[in-house]
């Protein structure tokens, strides 16, 4: 059977769909080679046998051609001629041997391709890479660019880049899910210099960053209110302060001016040398003349010899606290309620009783003293013991007056 012949048949079909296919395989391969080295033998062997295929390719559409129009006689190329008595064997052997060639051909890419870097081997490894990069001429027209850069200049111009210029450069742009740093370097390659721009993708350290902003503003903020509290501190500290020189000078003197009036109304009934001992230590503390360290004296027990001074009896019972807030402020109520028990009340007898109450101390303290013709006023010394029991977070109250009562409740830890 001859080709004229196989024309007629439902072998044309086949015929022709296999000489596209291998064109088609043929002109990659051509392609392919071409990019990788237009020298070799392969890319040689390729481009004749895709021209030889394409010939044939012609030759079989132009004797279908003529075998189409029989209604319109036309005299056929002689060449057309000759190909069309060629026996069939011969066209199936043609495509045949263009199978194999393709398919040693498409080997050999893969071999080449695995053994040596190519323009298309770079290109696709840096488009593997994480981060975008582009090579640009010194004028920022881009000469190559991964696939990475490409997506990063599409969301901010829409398409892909052309010329680094477009991006910014020792910079950061957020394109919405991720950040990217960019950073330019100049690059020489075969004796020309190129730009290099690079795009990190810094999203991590971007979040770590705003996370870092917003705890620096809460620190911010507690350093201010640390500020703010320190200086109350201050004025805590300092009122403190003055408000233990206030009682103890209020205490002191009070003290010294009742032991005085009592030694001058009853001269045999006060120890002379006891009373020029406390006016010395009194003298010394108010002028702070003496260097003797004071931190060992027990204010409860220099409260009680106070009261026995000025001819106070005083009586303790209960839970005595051994140190502490409470101890002072039991030595505080007792030295003031002595005082105004002497000064205003004409009494000689103080009872303190001290039980624990509610997981804290309860301090009551009695006087013997006549009644008070009028309403206490809290003033002076009552007044600096009241702020004392209050900033140590407790609370007093004078339940009578007849006789004398006053009450203190601390709270547990005081």
């Amino acid at each position: 059977m001859t080709i004229l012949e196989a024309m007629q048949t439902f072998l044309r079909e086949i015929l022709i769909v296999g000489l596209m296919i291998l064109l088609l395989l043929q002109g990659y391969l051509m392609l392919a080679f071409t990019g990788l080295d237009k020298k070799s033998r392969m890319n040689i062997g390729n481009r004749i046998c895709f021209a030889t295929e394409f010939m044939v390719f012609f030759l079989v559409l132009d004797t279908i051609f003529h075998y189409g129009e029989a209604e319109k006689p036309r005299t056929w190329p002689a060449y057309t001629m000759a190909f069309r008595e060629l026996p069939l064997a011969l066209m199936i052997a043609f495509e045949v041997f263009g199978v194999c060639f393709a398919v040693f051909g498409f080997l050999r890419l893969f071999k080449y391709r695995r053994e040596k870097l190519s323009y298309w081997a770079v290109k696709e490894t840096i488009d593997l890479l994480p981060a975008g990069v582009a090579f640009a001429e010194e004028d920022g027209s881009v000469v190559l660019a991964n696939l990475m850069m490409n997506t990063i200049a599409g969301h901010k111009s829409g398409r892909n880049i052309r010329n680094i210029n477009v991006l910014p450069k020792e910079t950061v742009y957020n394109e919405g899910k991720r950040t990217w740093q960019f950073s330019q370097e100049k690059i020489n390659e075969g004796g020309k210099d190129y730009l290099q721009l690079t795009a990190t993708d810094i999203t991590a350290q971007a979040t770590v960053n705003e996370e870092l902003k917003g705890k620096n503003k809460k620190l911010k903020e507690i350093k201010n209110r640390l500020e703010i509290y320190n200086r109350t501190a201050e004025q805590l500290i300092i009122s403190q302060e003055l408000l233990n020189a206030r009682m103890q000078v209020h205490n002191e003197t009070g003290h010294v001016l009742l032991a005085s009036r009592r030694y001058m109304d009853h001269p045999d009934a006060v120890d002379e040398a006891a009373l020029l001992n406390i006016l010395q230590i009194t003298n010394a503390s108010l002028l702070r003349e003496y260097e003797e360290d004071d931190t060992g004296r027990d204010p409860l027990t220099e409260a009680m010899e106070m009261a026995r001074t000025i001819g106070v009896k005083v009586g303790l019972s209960g839970v005595i606290p051994a140190e502490g807030t409470a101890r002072n402020i039991l030595a505080v109520a007792v030295n003031e309620c002595a005082t105004n028990t002497r000064k205003h009340a004409n009494g000689d007898r103080l009872d303190a009783t001290t039980e624990e109450k509610d997981g804290g101390l309860s301090i009551r303290v009695v006087s013997n003293g006549e009644p008070a013709e009028k309403k206490i006023s809290e003033s002076g010394g009552l007044a600096s013991l009241r702020r004392l029991v209050e900033n140590s977070g407790g609370a007093m109250e004078i339940l009578s007056t007849a006789p004398f009562t006053l009450q203190i409740n601390l709270k547990n830890g005081s």
